[in-house]
Order: C-alpha cells, then structure tokens, then sequence
C-alpha cells in the first residue's frame, strides 16, 4: 500500500506546486501525488499521457477548455497540453503518468474494505479511499 502522506514533497519542474512521486518504472510510468495548493500552470511532459484524479473539488483548463471535477472524477490529456488548475481551496490529485504508446493507465477506486482489484500494479491510500492503478503493456 503505498500511502502519500510518508513520502516528502518536491517541488514541481515548473515550480508551481509540489508532488509526492510514489512509484514508478524507469521511462515507462510514474504514479504520484500533486499538492495543488493554489491557482497554478501544469508542467509540460511531451510523449506523456495523464490520467489525473481529483481529490477534491477544482477547475483543470486544458487548450483553453475548462473542466470542472469533483473528488474521484478523472480526465486524460496529453503531457503536452497546456493545463492550469483552478482552485477555491486546496487540493490533492492522483497524477498517473505513462509513456505514450508504450502502456495505458486505468485507475478504479475502491472503498477500503473490499478487496484489491486483481492486477493492479499498486494500490494508493487517499485516506477514505483506495485507488488502485492498473497499467497494460501496448508494446
């Protein structure tokens, strides 16, 4: 279980928030947990997909398009995007990153009593939740 609160933040490559990384497998994925504690740009990652979970409510506009999430809701979007968030009060996000083309990220959520989902290559303590990440291989 891996359990966000015990690892220390590092600032983002852009310096406008910070980020818990939690695992990851050399250039392939990463699974992390973003700090978003006020109104920020996204750092550009090319060749990247996202899948990002909100953990609370905030506004994600990529290429100029809003999208409101509440917590639990997810949205994909390419690392080269151009992402701001939004914020009326601090958050956290579910950040899972792989290389395009390469694998594909699933992220179920679970409440923490029933069993782990079969195959998922980690399971992340939210605190009331557990999001279980699931990766395929695609070459």
């Amino acid at each position: 279980m891996l359990i966000p609160s015990e690892v220390t933040p590092v600032p983002w490559r852009n310096g406008a928030g910070t980020t818990r990384e939690l695992a990851a497998h050399a250039d392939r994925w990463r699974i992390s947990v973003a700090d978003l504690l006020e109104d920020a740009p996204f750092s550009a990652f090319p060749g990247i997909d996202r899948l990002f979970t909100a953990l609370g409510p905030l506004r994600l506009t990529i290429n100029g398009t809003p999208a409101d999430l509440e917590r639990g809701d997810q949205i994909r979007f390419a690392g080269e995007d151009t992402v701001t968030v939004s914020l009326d009060q601090p958050t956290q996000a579910l950040n899972v990153m792989t290389r395009r083309g390469l694998c594909r990220a699933e992220v179920l959520l679970r409440d923490p009593s029933a069993e782990s989902t079969d195959g998922a290559v980690a399971s992340v303590d939210l605190g009331g939740q557990i999001a279980d990440v699931l990766l395929t291989t695609l070459a």
